[in-house]
């Protein structure tokens, strides 16, 4: 082989030696690229786990969040319901109270005959009644209330224990609005509590009538007052007939004055029964004492109230102490300013103690006088001189409470009916005594 082929030959294997360095070293280059690049995936890798790691855990951390979220949100929810309840029942109050009462009656009325027309009498009752309170808004308050009753009597709210066991009735005895429209004014409407000043244990008013109708107090310092429209009876009819119900309006004023420690309360009353004169507003058909004429009824003839009734009242009421003793000394003093005879009541009475507390006690006195027309007889107390105007006598009374509510009570009315107008029988002032012993039990 010639030296010139050598050479070239040696060049050509230089060249080709050269070339495959070339490739190799790109080779090289891209498998470094790879590695690079597989290295920087595991490191995204990584780093994406680690990430999810995170995620998972803030996964985990939020769903422990949203559970105690949820049990502290129905904790709140059932502290809200509770609240929302403890709020209804600080709007609602509620009383009531129970009377067990044995009692002893004794009329020595006569009939036509001479003959006695009742004999002595003696029974166990019972009166039951609850009555609730709503504050229904920051101004207005709602009442209602049931007591037991024997046919709706206004006048009693006693239940006599008889008729073998049976069912005792239970009536409603209050529904009532009152409305503060002003911190010195109150309106109520419906059946209510007498919303105006009875003096001490005054017999003018029975305690378990509740008048129905409308009435506005007010209250200033030591001023007060009240006037009422009050219904008596509706009436309906033909357009011939006298359909003007029969109403009672009334009003009172009084003051609250202090005589050195003690308390002294004046007022005057006055109501007017319209619409009452020859009418029939009795419960029961029974006029209870006052005046009556008959007028023709159909075939037959209807006693009605032979007069009006303007009724003008005035009471006073002092409080004081003996020692250290509750005392109180009161008078009640009333006309029918719409008659001219039989026209005055009066009434007087102390009281000594006051039964309510623990181991407290009291006892008082009182003796009244209700001639015939003095007083619309269908609001006068149901027990002195069995419930009739025409009446005088003394009532003695005692009470003891062994603990707080509880409270025993002894009455005794030696009293005196038709005390000045004979009855059919031509009788004038005759007998009636009552005895009543009380368990009484309130909350």
């Amino acid at each position: 082989m010639s030296a010139a082929m050598v050479s070239l030959l040696s060049i050509v294997a230089l060249a080709a030696n050269a070339a495959e360095d070339d490739e190799v070293v790109q080779i090289r280059e891209q498998l470094q690229a790879l590695i690079e690049r597989v290295d920087r995936l595991e490191a995204q890798n990584d780093s994406l786990k680690a990430e999810n790691e995170q995620l998972k855990a803030q996964g985990e951390y939020l769903r422990t969040e949203t559970r105690g979220l949820r049990k502290e949100s129905a904790v709140h929810a059932a502290e809200a319901s509770k609240v929302k309840g403890s709020d209804w029942a600080s709007r609602v109050t509620l009383k009531g109270d129970l009377r067990y009462r044995h009692e002893q009656t004794s009329d020595e009325t006569r009939d036509d005959s001479g003959a006695r027309r009742t004999a002595d009498r003696s029974r166990d009752r019972i009166r039951a009644r609850i009555n609730a309170e709503v504050k229904a808004t920051e101004s207005i308050r709602l009442g209602i209330g049931f007591a037991t009753t024997e046919g709706g009597d206004p006048r009693s709210s006693n239940q006599t224990l008889s008729g073998v066991f049976s069912r005792k009735s239970l009536d409603l005895d209050l529904a009532y609005f009152d409305w503060q429209f002003a911190d010195w004014g109150n309106l109520i409407g419906g059946k209510m509590k007498q919303p105006f000043f009875k003096p001490g244990q005054s017999l003018f008013w029975d305690s378990d009538v509740n008048p129905e109708g409308l009435a506005a107090s007010f209250t200033r310092g030591a001023y007060f007052g009240t006037v009422y429209g009050y219904w008596i009876d509706e009436v309906s009819g033909p357009p011939s007939a006298v359909a003007a119900d029969t109403m009672l309006y009334g009003a009172q004023v009084g003051a609250r004055l202090p005589v050195g420690e003690a308390t002294l309360t004046l007022a005057a009353h006055y109501y007017d029964l319209s619409a009452g004169q020859g009418r029939a507003p009795f419960y029961d058909n029974n006029a209870n004492g006052n005046t009556t004429i008959s007028i023709p009824f159909g075939t037959s003839s209807i006693a009605v109230l032979a007069n009006d009734y303007r009724v003008l009242n005035v009471g006073a009421e002092l409080n004081g102490t003996l020692r250290t003793l509750p005392l109180q000394l009161w008078a009640d003093v009333a006309q029918n300013q719409a008659v001219d005879d039989l026209d005055t009541a009066w009434a007087a009475g102390i009281l000594l103690g006051k039964a309510g507390d623990y181991r407290t006690w009291e006892l008082g006195a009182a003796y009244q006088v209700v001639e015939k027309d003095a007083l619309f007889a269908q609001l006068i107390d149901s027990d002195f001189a069995g419930g009739n105007a025409d009446n005088e006598g003394l009532v003695v009374r005692a009470g003891y409470a062994p603990v707080k509510n509880w409270v025993l009570n002894a009455t005794y009315f030696m009293t005196e009916r038709n005390a000045d107008v004979a009855n059919s029988a031509g009788q004038v002032g005759v007998d009636y005594e009552r005895w009543q012993l009380d368990f009484n039990v309130k909350f």
